[in-house]
């Protein structure tokens, strides 16, 4: 038996038009956003990416840092016969210390915005 009415499942999935409206929301704030308007009312949390092609690149490379100091040193255990998963969490975790940090600070800074705004 189906626990959701057939009336019920409208109302928990994305229609095509709520779609289009979400759609046509993030591109606005990617407007206000490259032309350097002001912000205030609009959370980008999320749609970093989007900002600029540079902005997306610079967030595959910090990526593609941690995967590839994580092969490596599984590569290396291999090599050498051991398998030790604490050093591999060291290493991922030092290769990602950068984006961790920009989480926090972006953390910060969204927080105080809501304060602010309420």
């Amino acid at each position: 038996d189906d626990m959701i009415s057939q009336d019920g499942e409208g109302i928990l999935w994305y229609t095509d038009q709520d779609h289009m409206r979400i759609q046509h929301s993030i591109r606005k704030t990617l407007r206000t956003i490259r032309n350097n308007m002001n912000i205030n009312h609009r959370c980008i949390r999320g749609l970093e990416h989007m900002i600029s092609p540079e902005h997306f690149e610079q967030i595959k490379v910090n990526a593609d840092c941690v995967y590839f100091g994580v092969l490596r040193e599984q590569q290396r255990q291999q090599r050498l016969g051991v398998y030790d998963p604490e050093e591999i969490r060291k290493v991922s975790v030092a290769a990602s210390l950068w984006a961790r940090n920009v989480a926090l600070e972006k953390g910060v800074i969204y927080s105080l915005a809501v304060i602010t705004a309420h």
